[in-house]
């Protein structure tokens, strides 16, 4: 279906490629010296910033072949030359970037989903494996994997996620073992900055809930939703009457002490000037029929029992989410080992990520008009449009051209629409355990002596 307006994506593109000129901008991608990126190199700056997104995952230089082809280059790059130009670079360039599309998005009221006027934001944080070197074990740690290994280099990774309109709010790198409840704080207190006034819910998992962590939202006045643990507040999970009650939180010497000795000084404080908080707690049941408790401060007349269920599985979204960057966009393909080059790899996966978002949801607009035809509605296979996209994002980015963006384009969405799974309502299928073979010789060893042994 040819489609001759310009769409939302696209103009969203031509806004980074506008603003990634911009002399500001420019200067924040000076890392080290404000006279880098002046001279008139082989691959001026445009050109460097468009190339980690682009990068395959292959060896780096067959990466530098693509490149030269890519950009209609007459001089080869060599591997040192490209590598010396990264070193001067600023990863945070490439979180702006994935900030700006993503303002943009919701300035041109483009985030059509939310619960009641207010968007669902969840919070989630991750680690990805990095090159074994004693400067990516200082500046990320390290995580001890096994008894018999050397400790692994890991960085982490922190983001904040609009489940609804799949788009990323905010995404930073942090060391190995961070403090996501710190992480949390530090992307609530600028995500104004990305999606303006609009409201929003926040939703956590079971690693988060702490009494300066809910303080913070009641002061600010925002809404949270937070699993909680078996042992989180077990003394009011238990005081519980029936699954949808008020309670106070008191903050007693044990839990003052427990912040205290984990090294939060300020919040042991906060807690101890404010003596209790009070929470709704709700228990719900899964779809896999486990019960649950969440902690909250939103009240009956916003959410019932029902809804605050709906609301804490929207959250799984985030989950789905790091799946794409880790399994689709193969966000540990690093070019190469030096912890500038890895962030800088991660940044750039988030900002692909969300143009990828973006784009498909154009494409989502344009496969309702196909529902119609078919006795089921139909959702675009993720999967199958990720692959499509990479390429021709790159496309985009290297013209604008209109007549050639919306070619581009056209075909693009033609092809992802061309891959549409229909949605069964109540389908479901039992996923019987199965044991994958070992690959370690050694522990096939240890579990046939130890079968013989039984």
């Amino acid at each position: 279906m040819k489609v001759n307006v310009v769409r939302n994506s696209t103009k969203r593109l031509n806004s980074d490629l506008s603003y990634l000129r911009q002399p500001d901008f420019i200067q924040l991608c000076r890392r080290l010296k404000s006279s880098h990126f002046t001279r008139n190199r082989k691959m001026p700056l445009e050109n460097l910033l468009i190339s980690v997104p682009a990068r395959k995952g292959r060896t780096l230089q067959i990466e530098l072949a693509y490149f030269k082809e890519l950009f209609a280059m007459d001089n080869e790059i060599s591997k040192p030359g490209y590598l010396k130009q990264r070193m001067k670079l600023n990863p945070e360039a490439y979180r702006e970037l994935m900030r700006h599309h993503a303002r943009n998005y919701y300035a041109d009221g483009d985030a059509s989903y939310d619960f009641k006027g207010y968007l669902l934001l969840a919070e989630d944080g991750s680690s990805c494996n990095v090159p074994l070197t004693d400067e990516n074990v200082s500046t990320f740690g390290s995580v001890v994997q096994h008894k018999d290994r050397k400790p692994r280099p890991q960085i982490g990774i922190a983001a904040l996620f609009d489940v609804g309109n799949r788009m990323l709010i905010d995404l930073t790198t942090e060391f190995s073992k961070f403090d996501e409840r710190a992480s949390a704080i530090k992307h609530i207190s600028t995500e104004t900055d990305v999606i303006g006034d609009r409201k929003a819910i926040h939703i956590f998992d079971r690693g988060y809930p702490s009494g300066s962590l809910f303080l913070h939202f009641q002061k600010n006045s925002i809404y949270f939703i937070a699993r909680l643990a078996s042992c989180h507040y077990k003394k009011e999970q238990l005081s519980m009457k029936t699954d949808d009650e008020w309670l106070d939180v008191i903050f007693d010497k044990s839990r003052v002490s427990a912040i205290r000795r984990a090294g939060n000084e300020t919040a042991a404080q906060q807690m101890e000037s404010a003596g209790k908080i009070r929470l709704r707690f709700v228990r719900i049941t899964t779809p896999t029929e486990n019960t649950v408790c969440l902690a909250t401060n939103i009240p009956e007349s916003l959410a019932n029992i029902d809804e605050m269920a709906m609301l804490y599985h929207k959250r799984w979204g985030i989950e789905t989410a790091f799946d794409d960057l880790k399994n689709k966009l193969q966000i540990e393909n690093f070019t190469g080992s030096k912890p500038v080059i890895i962030e800088q790899d991660v940044y750039a996966t988030g900002y692909l990520y969300n143009i990828m978002v973006d784009i498909m949801q154009d494409a989502d607009t344009e496969r309702t008009l196909y529902d119609a035809d078919y006795k089921h509605p139909l959702q675009i296979n993720r999967n199958i449009a990720i692959g499509l996209m990479k390429e021709a994002v790159i496309r985009l980015l290297l013209t604008e051209d209109a007549e050639k963006q919306a070619k581009i384009m056209n075909g693009l969405i033609t092809e992802i629409n061309r891959f549409l799974l229909p949605v069964r309502p109540g389908r479901s299928c039992y996923r019987s355990p199965v044991k994958l073979e070992l690959k370690c010789e050694k522990t096939k060893l240890l579990r046939a002596v130890a079968s013989l042994l039984l």
